[in-house]
This record gives structure tokens, C-alpha cells and sequence, in this order.
């Protein structure tokens, strides 16, 4: 016995050798590891709705209990459209046929026999039963009048405890009667019996016709089994369907999710892989696009801090080594020390001039900036700031060009922030002409608007960079000082004033800015005499 058992190891030993060494030993592990995988991946949504809580258990918990439900209804209106296919069919038929020999019987009867006692009855249904066609499908009986089965189709004496329910029921009625259950051989039949109305006759003899219902229940249990199938290939169908879709759902916003729990800790880099062309795809898209903008954004606020402390440090540098410088001088230097205190009251405006644009920037970012609006002539205060430019353009060896109109044009504003707009504008002209190049501004009026164009020559803006100059912290020349926000606060005035602030530049060819505003026609109050203006630059303004 041991001997056997010791070579029945080493035959399995063999053969795993034997399936080892052709490869079909690894082909069959490696396909039920991946159907193993397969499987854990397809139930992956099912176990995340035992587990969970999120949009999975929910989707899969609604998708259920409604499909649930009408797979039940449909399977229960199914199986009763089967029974009553099939039964109601067969009873209809077997009463029918009942009703019809009973009928027949009793007519030959009447017409054999003016009465007819037990032999004759015996006589007449023993003929009928061996003349009937269908005695291999349907068993007939004839029952005489104590209840006992006089005659059978099947060749076979009835037992005497043969259930006749439907017999009875004949009687009582005095009509017929029908039966479906058990017989003695526990075979589920059904059984009709008809009362025979025989001439001379006041008993209640009957013929019985019974039909087995064995293959008919097995008819129907194919038919409830087939329908279970097809449910139930319904049901996985529409879940490997749901499990898909909730996969394409469900992992692209779970990976966008991460995504922005990454943007949220300041990482801009990250970015999603578009998948479908879709919503999720387009989402996908647009939370790639914010990622894109907020790094820019967080390039252009560190650019921006780097700038500020540039240039907030050059004036404060200046102005206390001029304060030490004067305060090491002694009395006697009265040129140095009013040297100093010129430079000291200069870096001291520019250092607020910074202060104030910063100010002004807040108060546009939190909704806070107030305009004083009142009538005024823009022409006037253009000549002011381009008069406040003339030096500085003269030591730069720029020339700066208004081209005045002959007459006032009045417009309904805020006299400081227009003139603030003005002074960006122009101030960026200069910064980004060369030595010897000319700036030009002017006016016109066109259907009671009013544009200033501030036109210069100097190195100009990309065109790929022109949409973004007038956002904030936004600088196409970074070699250039500066905060990067002048541009954002002077585009939210205009608008203010219900105008426009647009920018037209070619690079290499310089940029042309247009202030547009509406004239204030009706009530004017300014009144200023036309004078005899000429167009006036930085050279005649010295």
C-alpha cells in the first residue's frame, strides 16, 4: 500500500515536471492569475459600495434597487404569462373536448336506446373508449352512478381510492366539475367530468377525461429557467456596463480630486492625461488650463514681489545715503547738503507715487476704488502731465508731442484717476522708447467719443504677449522696472468711466494706446475760452 502511494506522488511529481517544462504549467497559472485579476477589477466598484460612501454606493445603490425591482416585476409577469399559456391553454382544450363527448355520448344513447341500464351503459362506453384517438394523450372514463370507475382508456382497473375531485364537484353542480392535483401515483394531472344525461336514466354516471400535466410543468419550468437565465444575463450585463462607467466616471474625477489637492498645496505642475473627448474630458481640460493659469499667476505674484522689493529699495537706498550723506556734511556745504535734501524730497515722491499705485491696485483687487466724478476738460489736464514729462524726456534725449485741439472737450470723471491713467501710459512710452526716439499724443472726437492716443516708437509688445500686458503682475519686458500692475489699474479705471482701454502694438515697430471716453455733451458747466493752441513738445516745455 505505501509502495502504491510512493508511486502515485512520483507520477504527480512527473507530470508536473513534464507540464512545467513545455510551458503549459506557467500558460494555465498566468491565465488564472489574470482572470483573478480580471475578477478583482470588475468587482472593484461592488466593494467600493460595501465600503464606501461616495458617488460609487450611491450610483450602484440606486442603479439596483430600481433595476432590481423591475427585473423582479418583469420576472414575475413573465412567469405568470407562461402559466397561463400553458395551463389555461390545456384546460380550455380538455373541457371542451369533455364537453363535446358528453354531449356526442348522450346523443348516440338517446338515439340507441329509449332507456339504458348498467350493461347497456358498459356496452356503449367500452365501444365509444375503443373508437377514441387520443387514448395514448388523454385517459377517458366512464363512471357510473356509484361513483366507480365503470370503464378506462388506459387498459388498467382504477384503485378504488382514485381521487375524483372533480367528479364530485360534477354533482354537485349537476353539470361538471374540474380537478388539477395529485393522482394515486403522485403524477400531477388535470381532470375534467361532465354529468352524462342518459335516457332513463336518473343517476349521476359521468365521463372523465384526464390528461398528465408532468410534461406541461416541465414545459414551464424550462421556460421560468430560460427566462432566469436571460434576467440574469440582463443583470450582469448591465453591471459589467456600470462597473465600465462607473470606472470612466469615477477614477477620472477621483485622479482630479488628487489633482486639486495638489493645486491646493501650491503645486502647479501637475496635469491630467485626457482620456475622452467628453465632459469629464472637457473638465479634465479646463482644470489643466486653471492649473496652467494659476502657475502663471504664482510666476507673475513672485515677479511681482521681486519687483516691488526692487523698487521700493532703490528710493529708500537713495534716500538714506543722502540723509547720511547731509548729515556728515557740515554747514559750510550748503551745495551738498541741497543736493542731497533735492534727491532726498524726490525718492521721497517717487516712493510715495509707488506707495499710492499700490494702494490704488488694492483698492481695484477688493472693489474698494472710489471715483470723485466730476465735469472737467481732459485737455487740460493731458498738457499738465505731458509738462510733467517734458523734463524727463529733454534728459533722455526723447522727444515727447501733444497735438492739443483748438478747443476744450469736456468729460465726466474722476480728475486724479484719469490723470493717473495719463501718466501710466505716457510713462511706459518712455520707458520703452531708446534715446532720440519721439512719443506722440493726441485726441479726436468721433460720434461723442473721445479718444487719447499716447503713440510710440519703441521696442513694441509681441503679438503673443499683447492679451496678457493688461493683467496683473503681468510684464512683457521684464529688463524693465516696474510692478506689472499700472496696465490692470489703469484698463479698471476707464472701465469705470464706462470706457475703453485698448492696446495695439507690432514689435520692433512700437505701440499705440487709446484711451476712449464719452464726451459729456449735455449740461455742460465747463466754460473755458478756446485758446490758441498749437501742438507743443517736450522741447518747447524745457
Amino acid at each position: 500500500m505505501t509502495e502504491n502511494n510512493d508511486n502515485t506522488a512520483e507520477s504527480r511529481e512527473g507530470l508536473k515536471e513534464r507540464l512545467v517544462r513545455t510551458g503549459f504549467y506557467g500558460r494555465w497559472q498566468s491565465f488564472f492569475a489574470g482572470l483573478g485579476r480580471g475578477l478583482q477589477h470588475l468587482t472593484l466598484p461592488y466593494r467600493e459600495m460595501i465600503r464606501g460612501k461616495g458617488i460609487t454606493r450611491r450610483w450602484l445603490f440606486t442603479t439596483f434597487s430600481l433595476l432590481g425591482t423591475m427585473l423582479i416585476a418583469i420576472f414575475i409577469i413573465t412567469v405568470s404569462l407562461i402559466n397561463s399559456f400553458y395551463y389555461n391553454n390545456i384546460e380550455q382544450i380538455l373541457e371542451q373536448r369533455a364537453s363535446v363527448m358528453s354531449q356526442y355520448f348522450a346523443q348516440t344513447a338517446f338515439n340507441s336506446f329509449t332507456a339504458m341500464n348498467e350493461n347497456d351503459y358498459r356496452l356503449a362506453a367500452q365501444s365509444f373508449v375503443e373508437g377514441f384517438a387520443d387514448k395514448d394523450k388523454i385517459e377517458i372514463q366512464f363512471i357510473n352512478g356509484r361513483g366507480s370507475t365503470l370503464i378506462s382508456s388506459s387498459g388498467f382497473e382504477p384503485p378504488d381510492g382514485q381521487p375524483k375531485p372533480d367528479y364530485f364537484d360534477a354533482c354537485r353542480n349537476g353539470d361538471h366539475g374540474s380537478w388539477n392535483g395529485l393522482n394515486e401515483n403522485r403524477e400531477h394531472v388535470y381532470a375534467v367530468s361532465y354529468i352524462l344525461e342518459l335516457p332513463g336514466y336518473k343517476g349521476f354516471r359521468a365521463v372523465r377525461m384526464i390528461v398528465s400535466l408532468e410534461p406541461t410543468d416541465a414545459a414551464v419550468r424550462n421556460n421560468i429557467i430560460l427566462t432566469s437565465v436571460i434576467m440574469l444575463l440582463v443583470l450582469l450585463f448591465i453591471s459589467l456596463s456600470s462597473s465600465y462607467f462607473i470606472r470612466s466616471i469615477v477614477n477620472p474625477v477621483k485622479s482630479i480630486t488628487n489633482l486639486a489637492g495638489h493645486i491646493a498645496a501650491g503645486d502647479f505642475s501637475i496635469r491630467l492625461d485626457k482620456q475622452h473627448a467628453d465632459e469629464i474630458g472637457d473638465l479634465v481640460d479646463s482644470i489643466n488650463a486653471m492649473a496652467s493659469e494659476l502657475a502663471l499667476s504664482e510666476n507673475a505674484k513672485n515677479d511681482f514681489i521681486s519687483s516691488v522689493s526692487h523698487e521700493l529699495r532703490t528710493p529708500l537706498t537713495a534716500i538714506k545715503g543722502w540723509s547720511e550723506t547731509v548729515l556728515m556734511c557740515g554747514t559750510e556745504d550748503e551745495a551738498m547738503i541741497k543736493r542731497g535734501m533735492g534727491i532726498i524730497i524726490k525718492e521721497t515722491e517717487r516712493l510715495s507715487g509707488l506707495v499710492e499705485q499700490l494702494l490704488d491696485f488694492s483698492r481695484m483687487q477688493s472693489g474698494r476704488m472710489v471715483m470723485n466724478f466730476q465735469m472737467l476738460d481732459i485737455v487740460a489736464e493731458i498738457d499738465d502731465v505731458v509738462f510733467m514729462f517734458a523734463d524727463k524726456a529733454s534728459k533722455e534725449d526723447k522727444r515727447l508731442t501733444f497735438y492739443e485741439p483748438e478747443q476744450a472737450i469736456p468729460v465726466m470723471g474722476d480728475r486724479d484717476k484719469l490723470k493717473q491713467v495719463i501718466i501710466i501710459v505716457i510713462d511706459n512710452a518712455m520707458k520703452y522708447s531708446e534715446s532720440g526716439g519721439e512719443i506722440y499724443v493726441y485726441t479726436s472726437v468721433e460720434n461723442d467719443m473721445l479718444t487719447i492716443g499716447v503713440r510710440d516708437h519703441g521696442c513694441g509688445i509681441p503679438a503673443d504677449q499683447l492679451p496678457k500686458v493688461k493683467q496683473k503682475f503681468y510684464k512683457a519686458n521684464t529688463s524693465k522696472g516696474g510692478f506689472g500692475i499700472g496696465l490692470a489699474v489703469a484698463d479698471e479705471i476707464i472701465r469705470k468711466h464706462n470706457g475703453e482701454f485698448v492696446i495695439d502694438s507690432v514689435e520692433g515697430e512700437g505701440t499705440n494706446v487709446s484711451i476712449i471716453l464719452p464726451v459729456a455733451r449735455q449740461n455742460s458747466s465747463i466754460e473755458i475760452p478756446p485758446p490758441d493752441r498749437k501742438p507743443s513738445d517736450s522741447s518747447a516745455l524745457e
